[in-house]
Parts: C-alpha cells; sequence; structure tokens
C-alpha cells in the first residue's frame, strides 16, 4: 500500500472481515482510569438509551502488517486511538457473553484475540486466561486490571441509578452502532516521526473529521476523492488563510489562478474563487504523484489541520501571519452556515434549512439535515465546493482577529500578488492594511453584539459574497442587520434569518427608533446591548463624515457593563434625579467592567474629567464622548442627548433604504 486509506467500520465490520489489532512495542502503556473509562461508558449507555443510530468512537490510525498464511485475515499495528480502543475491547471482555466474537476469533491456529499485546506478551497471556474465564492476576496489567474493575463495577451498580441495563440489547447496540473511523497509513512510514507528531498533536478525531469521511465515501474515483479531501482540509484550518492552507499542502500554483479571471455579474472574478477551476489543478498534482511513495508530512496533512510550509516565499515578508490569525467561528461553525446555504439552493431536499447551529450537534444537525436522504455522489461533490467557494469570500470579506502590536482586533485583509527576489517567486500575501474598515466595523458591531456560537447574520451575508460582487457587501449588511434586528418580528433568528437566504433584500416593518431607544426597564442594566453597539457604529459614520479626530483610533470592543452617568447611588443628593429619567437610554452607555468601577458613584463632573484624563479621544465611547462634551448633566441635558441619538439612528436607518432603493432601481436598469 503507498497511501492512507480512511473508512468508517463497527465492531461487526471487524468480526465479518476478520480483523485483529496489536499493541506495538513503542506504543504507551494503557493509562485510562475511572474518569475517562465511565465517561465513554456514560456517553455510550446515553446513545443507546436515546436510540441513536450510531456512536462515534474516534479515530483509529494503524499500519497493516503482512503475516504468511494468513489471506482471510488482517492484522493491524495500532498507532493512534490505542486508550478508546483498548477500553472498548475491554467493555467487551466484562459483556463476554454477547460478545464473545468481537473477543476473540476462531483462527486455523486456534482461539486468537481481537487484540494482543508485544508491548507485554505476558499481558496477552493474562487476557487470554480472563477470557477463558481462569483466575489471572499480573503486575505488568495492573492498570488493565483496574479497568476491567471499573467496567464491571459500573455495569453491577447501574441499578442503583434509573433502572438496570438491558446487556443484551446494549452489545447489540456496541456491535453494530459504534463506529470509529479506520485509517490505515503505508508500511514504509516512519513510525519514530509519526508516533513522535502523534503524542506531541494530543487531540483526538473531531466531528467534522468523521463528516469529511461520510462525504468523502460517496466519491468513488481515487483521484477526485483526493482532490476534495485536500480542499477539505485546506478548509478546516480557520486560522490563517485558505489560500495559504492549500499553498503549504499542494504546492498549487495559486497565483496563475488569483490572476485568471472569469465574467462574473458584470464584472470579474478570479478562477481561485471557483471551486472546479482548483479542483481541476488539483487532479492534475494528484495524478503526477500517483507513483510516488507518500511522505510523512503528507500523511499528516491528510489528517491533521495544515500548517503553512517553511519553504513558502512568503514566510519572509509576513513571517508567523498564520499565526497571528484566528478566526471568529469555528470550522464546524462555518460548515453549519454552508449546510444553510447548500439546502436553501437544493430544491429537491426536503428540509430548506437547520433547526440551528450547535458546534457539538454537528453530526447530528447534518444527518437530520441532509445525510438521511442519501445524498450521492454529485451532491457530496456540489457540497465540498460550495465549501471551498463560500471559504474563500468568508477569508476575503469577513474579519478576523488579527494581531497587531500585541493587540488582537477585527479587519479585513485582502489578497494581492507580490514578488520575492530572492527565490525569483511571485507569490499571494496579505495586505497589511484594512481594506474595509468601516464594513469591517459593521461586521464587529454584529459579532459583540449576538451570540458568539451562532451569529446567524453571517449566512445571508456569506451567500451574497458567493452570488454577488463584493463592492455592495457593506450596504447589503447594513439592510440586513437592519430589517434582521430592528424589525417588530418576535421569531428565533435562524428562521428570521432564512427569510434573507430566500430573499437577499427581504425587508420587514423597521422600528422607530424613538420606541427601540425609548424603552423603559426597572433598571437600566436591563438594557438591551444590542442598541448601545449599534448607536456606535451610527455615531462613528455620522463623525467621519464631518472629518472628527474622535473616529482615528475608534474600534468596537467587547463591553459587558451599562453605566449610569448619574449614578443611581449619587454620593451628593443634589446629583439624585428621576427614576425614569435616571434609568432612560439618554443616561446610560455600554462599558467595559473596569471602566464601570473606575467612574463608580461620582457625580457627572468628576466622571467626566476622569474620562478626560483617561479616556478622552482613545475610542472608548462615543456615546460618552457626546455626554462629557456637556458642561452639566441634568434632566434637560439628559433627554436633549436622548434626542439627538433618536435623530442620528433614525436618519441612519432612512439613509440605507434611500440607498438600498438606489441601488435596485439601477440593478433593474441593466436587467
Amino acid at each position: 500500500m503507498s497511501e492512507f486509506q480512511s473508512k468508517l467500520i463497527t465492531l461487526n465490520d471487524v468480526i465479518d472481515q476478520q480483523f485483529f489489532f496489536n499493541i506495538p512495542i513503542y506504543q504507551r502503556l494503557y493509562v485510562w482510569g475511572k474518569e475517562q473509562i465511565h465517561t465513554l461508558l456514560d456517553d455510550i449507555v446515553a446513545a443507546w438509551l436515546e436510540k441513536k443510530n450510531e456512536f462515534y468512537l474516534g479515530g483509529t490510525l494503524v499500519i497493516e502488517r503482512a503475516v504468511n498464511g494468513s489471506e482471510d485475515m488482517r492484522y493491524f499495528d495500532l498507532i493512534d486511538g490505542q486508550q478508546r480502543f483498548t477500553t472498548l475491547w475491554l467493555i467487551s471482555v466484562v459483556l463476554k457473553e454477547h460478545l464473545a466474537a468481537y473477543i476473540q476469533a476462531d483462527t486455523k491456529q486456534g482461539k486468537r484475540l481481537r487484540i494482543s499485546f508485544s508491548i507485554r506478551p505476558q499481558v496477552t497471556k493474562f487476557f487470554e486466561k480472563v477470557c477463558e474465564g481462569l483466575p489471572a492476576s499480573l503486575p505488568e496489567a495492573m492498570q488493565l486490571e483496574d479497568a476491567l474493575q471499573e467496567i464491571r463495577a459500573y455495569f453491577d451498580n447501574y441499578s442503583d441509578k434509573k433502572e438496570a441495563l438491558d446487556k443484551r440489547a446494549l452489545s447489540e447496540f456496541i456491535l453494530t452502532k459504534v463506529q470509529l473511523i479506520l485509517t490505515t497509513v503505508p508500511d514504509h512510514t516512519d513510525l519514530n516521526k509519526l508516533f513522535e507528531v502523534i503524542n506531541n498533536r494530543g487531540v483526538q478525531l473531531q466531528h467534522h473529521e468523521i463528516l469529511k469521511a461520510k462525504l468523502l465515501e460517496k466519491i468513488e474515483n481515487h483521484d477526485e476523492r483526493e482532490a476534495y479531501a485536500l480542499l477539505w482540509d485546506a478548509c478546516a484550518n480557520m486560522n490563517g488563510y485558505v489560500e495559504r492552507h492549500l499553498k503549504a499542502t499542494t504546492k498549487l500554483d495559486t497565483v496563475s489562478l488569483y490572476e485568471k479571471k472569469v465574467d462574473f455579474k458584470n464584472g470579474e472574478r478570479e478562477q481561485l474563487a471557483n471551486a472546479k477551476a482548483v479542483l481541476d489543478e488539483l487532479r492534475k498534482i494528484t495524478n503526477a504523484s500517483d507513483d510516488q511513495s507518500m511522505k510523512l508530512e503528507e500523511i499528516l496533512n491528510q489528517t491533521e489541520i495544515v500548517t503553512t510550509s517553511e519553504n513558502d516565499p512568503g514566510e519572509e515578508i509576513d513571517s508567523g501571519l498564520p499565526d497571528r490569525v484566528t478566526s471568529i467561528i469555528t470550522f464546524p461553525m462555518l460548515l453549519q452556515h454552508v449546510l444553510r446555504i447548500y439546502l436553501q439552493q437544493k430544491k429537491t431536499v426536503k428540509q430548506h434549512d437547520i433547526e440551528k447551529i450547535s458546534d457539538k450537534d454537528l453530526l447530528f444537525i447534518f444527518k437530520k439535515f441532509w445525510l438521511d436522504e442519501k445524498p450521492n455522489e454529485t451532491d457530496a461533490k456540489q457540497f465540498l465546493e460550495l465549501l471551498w467557494e463560500i471559504r474563500y469570500q468568508f477569508d476575503n470579506h469577513v474579519i478576523k482577529w488579527i494581531l497587531v502590536e500585541e493587540e488582537k482586533q477585527h479587519a479585513i485583509r485582502r489578497m494581492r500578488i507580490n514578488y520575492n527576489k530572492k527565490q525569483d517567486t511571485y507569490y499571494l500575501q496579505r495586505e497589511t492594511k484594512d481594506a474595509s474598515p468601516d464594513f469591517a466595523l459593521l461586521q464587529s458591531m454584529l459579532y459583540h453584539s449576538q451570540q458568539m456560537t451562532t451569529q446567524y447574520w453571517l449566512t445571508p451575508l456569506l451567500k451574497f459574497l458567493l452570488e454577488n460582487n463584493s463592492d455592495g457587501a457593506e450596504l447589503y449588511l447594513q439592510h440586513l442587520d437592519n430589517h434582521l434586528l430592528c424589525s417588530r418580528i418576535d421569531e428565533s433568528l435562524i428562521k428570521r434569518t432564512h427569510r434573507f437566504l430566500q430573499n437577499l433584500w427581504h425587508e420587514e416593518d423597521l422600528i422607530d427608533a424613538t420606541e427601540s431607544l425609548g424603552q423603559q426597564y426597572e433598571n437600566g442594566t436591563q438594557y438591551p446591548h444590542y442598541w448601545f453597539y449599534k448607536l456606535e457604529y451610527v455615531l462613528y459614520l455620522k463623525l467621519k463624515r464631518t472629518n472628527s479626530r474622535l473616529v482615528d483610533n475608534f474600534k468596537i470592543t467587547a463591553k459587558n457593563s451599562v453605566e449610569h452617568v448619574t449614578p443611581q447611588n449619587p454620593e451628593q443628593k443634589q446629583d439624585e434625579i428621576p427614576t425614569d429619567i435616571l434609568h432612560n437610554f439618554g443616561n446610560l452607555a455600554l462599558v467595559t467592567k473596569s471602566i464601570n468601577s473606575e467612574l463608580s458613584n461620582d457625580g457627572f463632573s468628576i466622571k467626566k474629567e476622569k474620562f478626560k484624563q483617561r479616556h478622552k479621544g482613545k475610542g472608548v465611547s462615543l456615546k460618552l464622548e457626546d455626554v462629557f462634551a456637556n458642561t452639566q448633566w441634568k434632566e434637560a441635558e439628559i433627554k436633549a442627548h436622548q434626542q439627538k441619538m433618536i435623530d442620528d439612528f433614525n436618519e441612519y436607518m432612512r439613509l440605507v433604504c434611500s440607498q438600498t432603493d438606489k441601488k435596485k432601481i439601477n440593478e433593474q436598469r441593466y436587467e
């Protein structure tokens, strides 16, 4: 075998295909204790009680060994996944009445354990006695003995929980529903290096890697499957930029693909944005390397998150860039945004949207809303192509966390072609300046004001970027934000955003700012943070139009404390104001906890001086900049500030509506 192979298998497959496993001499001893064992048992039992159709044990990395005279049997050395795989086998030993065929098999040479221990031959003999029901004890197998005891105790004491276990039914579940990805690597692999990397990695197979295997197994042609796998792997690393990941692992000529343009929406788009064009080049690379032995690095790049090559000519100029760039969402989140767009585009599927975005439920969501419909090879390819094209637009037009002078901030960095004189090579590099600061600020406002683990606004934006030129993206996101979050619709965000997937320019009845900024709460700290974040963005645009220096250092950052400018418990009685004014939006600002503590119960004049000395002009809060521009802060000033904020908010909303109407009219002229 000259390359790695991955496939999903059950314990039934292990039995039917006569698989046998060995713990090689260079593997560490079994180390799992009570906590890990009970966690695995709880997970398996919970999946069985919930009547799930599968339980994923994780990934197992093996090397197949040839054994003379054993054509009907296959032998593997366990390289990675030993602890989980061995624990599952130990569970089977305890449940041996129902899982005997998995524990050991009848061969021409007699009974043979499914797992043997080259690491300690005595351990194999110990388990042979255990399986025969004979007394056995061995100092070298103490950890394994303890594990067996913990598993027995778990089942013996399970009646102390809700109900006794049906061990036969549970065993059937383990036999047929427990699945793992068996990845076989070439037998000529440098095991010392491979094992060292695996030990240093310390990361178990993730759910998105299982999803990858499910999709790739639908692609029959090997060369095509490998090309799509390379595309997936480049997308899976959410830190850094996708074109760099692809270049690092495949040496694809990304510059040529970037230079070549294709017609798109009254303009052009680079071929690198087109998945089919990228796949065509990847197939050429995989075809050319078919006869070459697979190197260790290539094996790892197929199973691990990719890293940037040390030979990348761009490394001299933007050294360390991938480590300084992190995504605002995880890869499972991106996959679910892609799935939403895929389902909306695919008219033949029963479900046209998922019910939620959830990292931990990735496999369940894909299964329920797509995989249960038995997608074919074409469907899998279309999804993988869509994944690349959306990830490409995501990297070009969506904010990332970028480390600038030891401070993380949101920014959008576009691509350009650069030249390396030393190596006489052209390569793609990201700009060091923000590409669209206003667009980035709007996204930052949404990011901080919405739930971190969902960011539903991203799905319609990504669909817009996929289908349109990017020059209208900022206006589109302004429209989306207004109609999604400043309207009267009282439904879940996923249902509301689905309307925009059906019609990108969908409209709702907008709320006048007199209502949204005039809400009354028992305490001002209950005021929704979204309105504070949104107002900061509105004030930024207004001040920028007047060339105010206040916007020079302005960034929207995470804030979680609502500050009363006139305090709730003022130190001076003369600073007291009526309750309805005290908790009025005009008397409130969203700040960090440290600033909230710093300003405390001081009166207006003292707070103003503290703000002037420590924060004025530093982009802390544009609303507070307006507040502390006053000479006093009484009822009249609070009401005037409140009305001023309402007017600015409504003016912004009207301006966006007007620009949107003009855009629609212009588009109709060209249709």
